[in-house]
This record gives structure tokens, sequence and C-alpha cells, in this order.
């Protein structure tokens, strides 16, 4: 016991020692990771957590003149720094960060966590700015700029139709989340957002695309009188067909009108922004399929996975037999009943 106090002691003063030597800040207005010791020793500590992420000794930086720009940017009286990298090919003395943004008098510069600064080509420092509610996206006097991109449209016309959807006088544009941005049709003046992440097209919606290679999901219909909005990936169009993730309900018999998403508002680790459980009329669904037996008038969900209605309990599409519904409910990591059934949260496996 008192070699396990020793040692312990022993830790404890190298650990006060450790953070004695990491200085002090060097502007704790502006950044919580730079410091400065008692010897001038300039140095990069994330978030002065130097117990988990290190310390990284800067031993060019001058400490005399050393200023910090930003939590991770900094500059002396020879050379600009993001984190303890020296930033070889900025022009430091005309370098500034504006709004967030690495410029100097030649170029504008995005970050590459763990790198650096890379050039933006062909942005112009004066003019060039983020977007507001756009990320990702930015503009200057002459072109938009998506990522560290500068992308081919027209400057006058760009505009947003949603986030995954541009237009401008000649086309029409997408930037799925797999990067990129290219023209998916000829722009004939009739696009126009349905949401945040579908567009109607004339008669045809579109929905973005998540993979390498695709230009989306299109569903084209003879025409469109009523589009309803159910959430951001699930709409209803004519009151007839239910689309979700810009693909048609698989239950082909689902009842449009009467068709709403089930949601679970309990324990937020819980909580999906996508909810795999729906219901119309008549059925209650799982990812597009019916539950078999499941009461519609009844049925609830009770967690991400699990859901009960006045006689039955089910994980996902699946009856979990002899279950008690009444008295089935989550109790830390596992569903239980009061006669004795439990159920593993995660997997949906008895235990």
């Amino acid at each position: 016991m008192k070699n396990y106090v020793f040692f312990l002691a022993l830790i404890l003063l190298s650990i006060c020692t450790s953070c004695r030597n990491i200085g002090k800040l060097a502007n704790e207005q502006k950044s919580r990771s730079y410091f400065i010791d008692s010897k001038g020793k300039v140095s990069y500590c994330m978030n002065g957590n130097w117990f988990s992420l290190g310390i990284s000794p800067m031993p060019e930086a001058d400490a005399q003149s050393f200023e910090v720009l930003a939590e991770d940017i900094a500059r002396d009286k020879n050379a600009v720094y993001f984190c303890a990298i020296k930033q070889k090919q900025v022009d430091r003395n005309s370098f500034y960060v504006d709004k967030k943004i690495p410029k100097d008098r030649f170029h504008v510069y995005y970050i590459l966590q763990h790198y650096g600064f890379k050039i933006i080509e062909g942005a112009d420092p004066k003019t060039y700015e983020l977007i507001d509610n756009h990320p990702n996206w930015a503009r200057d006097r002459s072109h938009y700029f998506y990522s560290d991109k500068l992308v081919h449209a027209d400057r006058k016309t760009f505009a947003f139709i949603n986030s995954f959807f541009m237009k401008d006088k000649d086309s029409v544009y997408t930037t799925p989340n797999t990067g990129g941005f290219k023209s998916i049709l000829p722009n004939s003046g009739n696009a126009e957002a349905v949401n945040d992440y579908y567009m109607r097209f004339g008669n045809t919606i579109y929905y973005p695309s998540f993979q390498q290679g695709s230009d989306g999901t299109t569903r084209s219909f003879d025409s469109i009188h009523a589009i309803r909005v159910i959430n951001e990936q699930t709409i209803c169009v004519n009151n007839k067909d239910i689309l979700i993730l810009g693909k048609n309900f698989k239950y082909a018999e689902v009842d449009a009108p009467s068709f709403q998403l089930l949601t679970f508002d309990g324990d937020q680790d819980d909580a999906y922004m996508f909810s795999y459980y729906s219901k119309d009329k008549n059925h209650v669904y799982y990812d597009q399929e019916v539950i078999p037996g499941a009461d519609v008038k009844t049925f609830i969900l009770i967690g991400r996975d699990f859901g009960k209605d006045d006689k039955n309990a089910y994980f996902q599409n699946k009856l979990l037999k002899g279950v008690d519904a009444t008295s089935f409910k989550k109790e830390g990591n596992y569903y239980k009943d009061k006669l004795g059934n439990k159920f593993s949260a995660l997997t949906g496996n008895k235990v």
C-alpha cells in the first residue's frame, strides 16, 4: 500500500511539473493552444490538453514577436504558423486572418487539418468571403467556390436552389456529399426547391446522390399537382406516391393520404433523425415493409428499434414472443417486462 501511494505521488508530481513547463498562454482571448514558457520557448498544445494530445515545441518561433491570430494560427517576425507548422508558401508580411479565412496579398488559403494551408487557385483575397447558411461555399467578385475549388458557373446568375442543387442561366448543378460539382441538366427556368434535399424540375423530382459517380435519384410523373413534405428525406407526390430518399416506398400498396412517419421523443440516445418506422390507416411499417400483426391504432415507438401495441412488442419488424406489452419498457441497456423477459437494446437478442 505504501509503495502504491509513493508511486502515485511520483506520477502526480510528474504531471504537475509537466503542467508548469508548458508555460502561459500567449493570448488567452484568441487561442487556448499557444504557450510561452519562462525561458521564452514557444509551444503548441491543442486546447492546453497536454496530457492527452501532447506538446509540440516550436524552436524556430521568436517569442518576443510572436503574435496569435486565431486558435491555430500565429506568426512572428519571420514566419506564419498553422498549429506548430511553419507555412512556407505564405507571404508573411501581408498575411492576415479575415473572418477565420487565412489570406495574404497574393492568395486565399484553405485549411487542411494536420497539414496546414493550401492555396485556393483563382481566389481574390480582397473580395473572397464565406457564404452564410451554405457550408463549404464561398465567392469572390468573379467566381463561386466549393470547398477549396473554383466552380465553373456563371457568377452573375448563380443561385442556390437548396443545399444540394444550384443553378445559373445555363445549367442546373449538384454537389453530392461525396464531393464534386457537376451539371446535371440544362436550365430551362423551372427548377425549384421542394425542401432542403428534394428539387422539382417540371414534372420530375430529384434527390441528391450520396454515392460517388452518381448524379442522384430521379422520379418522373405525368403531372405534379401537389407535394406534401413529410421530412427532409420523405415526400408525398400527388397524394399518391411516397418517396423516401428519392425512391418509391417499397410496399407498393401503401396508403399515401394517411401515411406518416413514427418518431420517438424519449431517450436521446435512441433518437435518430431518420426513422425506419411509419404507418398508414392499414399497416405499421419498418424499413418500408409491413410489420405482420401490428395494430395501427395502438402501436407506439418505445425506442429506436423497439415498438409495441396493446397486445405485443416488436424489435424492428419481428414479434417478440411471450412478452407482456403493457409492462415492456427500456431499463438501462435492456428492454424488460414484468415476466422476466429481457432483450438487448442494441441487437434485440433475448438475454
